[in-house]
């Protein structure tokens, strides 16, 4: 019995490193090497419009809005 559970407990040792390495090379590997080539999170490539200016969103207007800290 006691050899079974050893057995269990290094089975399920080395199955989760396989699942996870795999899930990490399969899956998220992938995703992260498609995400770096299309996304621009720095928006540092020239917008279509030739400027790089953004327009100001004004969420506090009033004196009660400033206070919540939304």
């Amino acid at each position: 019995m006691q050899s079974l559970i050893q057995f269990t407990e290094r089975f399920g040792s080395m199955l989760s490193r396989v699942l996870l390495s795999g899930l990490y090379y399969l899956v998220l590997g992938p995703v992260a090497l498609v995400y770096q080539r299309v996304a621009d999170p720095l928006r540092l490539k020239r917008p279509q419009n030739g400027t790089n200016w953004t327009t100001w969103k004004g969420t506090n207007d009033t004196l009660s809005r400033a206070r919540r800290q939304d």
